[in-house]
């Protein structure tokens, strides 16, 4: 097995993933103008994580719309644009296509950026900054130097290895999805997460799998009630449960704070996988087509 406390085990990140997580906190484009409200926001891909924490309107018929082009909206996004144009609403695309307002670079860990062009758009400084309080609490935790006794994300990465995640997130059903794009794009791993109904679901489908033998490693983010009912539940149903409970502070500083540990997480686990934590070309390849 790769020790993640041994520097050979980081050659497979070529693209130095490891330095884009330790520095993003602050990274972004900053507004150029204060735009007027009311605001709304409609987001595809790497921003849709954002629109979904702020919980602003999809559309708005006057004051600013937020365009966040961040995914292969397969033209949607533009469609949507023009269709904005036509009003009175103030139309702001922010992504990686030509003619943004603001330009955000691909990457699986932009989802920051687009929410910190959000805050300081509608003017949530402090929002912003205990956000990025709390990440930089987590990063002196996270980073490869730390060893993995004391090194939350490692420790969870060697859970996850070999296993198939199930993600549960009650109190912050947004990070469910979150954490299974980052898996998927950091991790180059399976995962999965529960429908709404989540609990029946832990009570009928798991069990089918579970008698079949199933590698399920159910992880438990944030805490309250319903993450304690799951946790009864699954402890039978799944090889192990693993709580993770969140810091201290506002429901979106600890959303994110989740997350980035998250991030963390999947970068450890390509690197025990052995593979690079990076975008695969294959991705820059249908960006350019889309």
């Amino acid at each position: 097995m790769r020790d993640l406390d041994r520097e050979e085990t980081y050659l497979v990140d070529r693209r130095g993933l490891a330095l884009e997580l330790r520095d993003l906190v602050g990274t972004g484009p900053v507004p150029k103008e204060t735009y007027p409200g009311p605001h709304g926001v409609l987001a595809y891909g790497e921003g849709h994580l954002a629109a979904s924490l702020l919980g602003l309107p999809e559309w708005v018929e006057e004051g600013t719309l937020f365009l966040l082009e961040g995914g292969y909206d397969l033209g949607e996004a533009a469609a949507m644009g023009l269709l904005a144009e036509s009003g009175r609403a103030k139309v702001v695309r922010v992504g990686f296509r030509e003619g943004v307002a603001a330009y955000i670079p691909p990457s699986p860990l932009s989802p920051y950026r687009y929410l910190r062009f959000l805050l300081l758009a509608l003017g949530q400084e402090e929002a912003l900054g205990e956000v990025d309080a709390k990440l930089l609490e987590e990063r002196r935790r996270l980073t490869p130097e730390i060893p993995l006794e004391e090194n939350p994300a490692k420790f969870l990465a060697y859970t996850l290895l070999e296993r198939l995640p199930l993600f549960y997130a009650p109190s912050f059903r947004p990070l469910e999805g979150g954490a299974q794009t980052l898996l998927a794009r950091i991790g180059k791993s399976l995962s999965l997460t529960p429908p709404h109904a989540a609990l029946e679901f832990f009570l009928t489908g798991l069990e089918a799998r579970h008698e079949q033998g199933d590698p399920l490693a159910a992880v438990l983010l944030g805490g309250g009630e319903a993450a304690s009912l799951a946790k009864e539940i699954l402890e039978s149903r799944v090889d192990t449960v693993v709580e993770v409970p969140p810091p201290e502070g506002s429901r979106l500083a600890q959303t994110m704070a989740l997350w980035y540990r998250l991030a963390w997480t999947a970068y450890y686990l390509a690197l025990l996988y052995g593979v690079d934590p990076s975008d695969q070309e294959v991705l820059e390849r249908l960006r350019d087509l889309t």
